[in-house]
């Protein structure tokens, strides 16, 4: 999905979560290039941050956005030109996020959730979408085990504190066997989508 959101929130967002689930796999490489190929490519020369990339996924930070892409199934993609918050954080404080995510998920307040959990092959993994009010899909556990990566997508009623928004995103990505970043970025996000949708 590539989406231009409102004037109050800017930036271009990519997220090509919905190509993902279900994929004819007869047509998806030439479909998924059609699609995303130039909007990526777009995102890619716009951030060129700071590297932040672990065995099962690269992540890049800067000024202008930030992205994720998986290493081993380069179509999942997510990137934002939007600045987020980026920090180090510890061991103790990803298990807390990686917690507090599962249960945003769990609780509906989050519309989609991604842990990739190992590298191995194959590799053990969450990818949890809501598609409507009763409607998921979900490929994959959720388990206690700390994740090499996380995306969680949030649309709250109230303010979710580890967030400080009612809406944004949150990744968490291990840098080092005790290493950790989180980045937040608030603001309204397309969690799910069947089209692409270019929105004025």
């Amino acid at each position: 999905m590539i989406q231009r959101r409102p004037p109050d929130v800017g930036g271009l967002m990519v997220n090509t979560d919905a190509a993902l689930v279900d994929p004819d796999w007869d047509v998806f490489a030439s479909e998924h290039d059609r699609r995303f190929g130039l909007a990526i490519t777009q995102i890619k020369s716009q951030v060129r941050g700071r590297r932040y990339d672990n065995e099962v996924m690269r992540m890049r930070v800067g000024p202008r956005g930030f992205y994720v892409q998986s290493r081993r199934f380069p179509a999942a993609f997510y990137g934002d030109t939007v600045r987020p918050e980026v920090r180090e954080i510890d061991v103790d404080e990803a298990d807390v996020l990686a917690w507090e995510a599962s249960a945003l998920y769990r609780s509906g307040e989050a519309r989609s959730l991604t842990c990739i959990y190992s590298d191995d092959d194959p590799p053990d993994v969450f990818f949890g979408y809501r598609t409507g009010v009763r409607r998921r899909y979900e490929l994959g556990l959720i388990r206690q085990a700390r994740p090499m990566h996380l995306r969680v997508m949030i649309e709250a009623e109230s303010e979710v504190e580890v967030l400080g928004s009612t809406h944004g995103v949150l990744i968490v990505q291990r840098t080092s066997p005790s290493r950790f970043v989180v980045v937040r970025s608030v603001g309204r996000r397309q969690p799910f989508a069947g089209f692409v949708d270019v929105l004025e």
